[in-house]
């Protein structure tokens, strides 16, 4: 399956604002009815953006979201030290008693994504990947496009 991934490891621009993704995070969160929470973080694990399903409880305290983030960041960071060797990651996956959770590194930025355990783990991932690469890389094009005629 070619879903030419390429553009997602390497954006131009560096890094986004939080506005960028507010509409990704609100279209991923519609993907499929499983999904809890979709929400944008810097490097650093700090939440820039997110969607939560309404009427969705939560399994942990404000406090434990905060330092699970970091520890998400963390682990994206330390991955990323490997690239060199085994090639970018474009996703990962832990499945809990609980719940799913998938983690997407951008450039700065890390796309997180919680989900009740019977989603599709063979299918939503890289729905969201070839929604990140549509959106991403068309504001990517906007961007140069206003860039263009501000020279004009």
């Amino acid at each position: 399956m070619q879903i030419g991934l390429k553009s997602l490891q390497n954006f131009e621009s560096g890094s986004h604002s939080p506005e960028i993704f507010e509409p990704v995070c609100n279209m991923i969160l519609n993907l499929d009815s499983n999904i809890r929470f979709v929400g944008v973080m810097n490097n650093k694990g700090k939440l820039l953006t997110a969607s939560v399903k309404k009427g969705v409880r939560t399994f942990i305290t404000p406090q434990d979201q905060e330092m699970l983030l970091m520890e998400i960041a963390l682990g994206v960071r330390m991955r990323k030290e490997h690239d060199p060797q085994l090639g970018p990651v474009n996703f990962t996956i832990s499945y809990g008693h609980k719940m799913v959770s998938m983690n997407f590194p951008l450039d700065d930025e890390i796309l997180c994504v919680s989900a009740e355990k019977k989603i599709d783990l063979v299918a939503i991932p890289f729905l969201i990947l070839q929604l990140l690469e549509a959106e991403l890389h068309k504001k990517e094009v906007d961007d140069k496009k206003n860039l263009e005629q501000e020279h004009v």
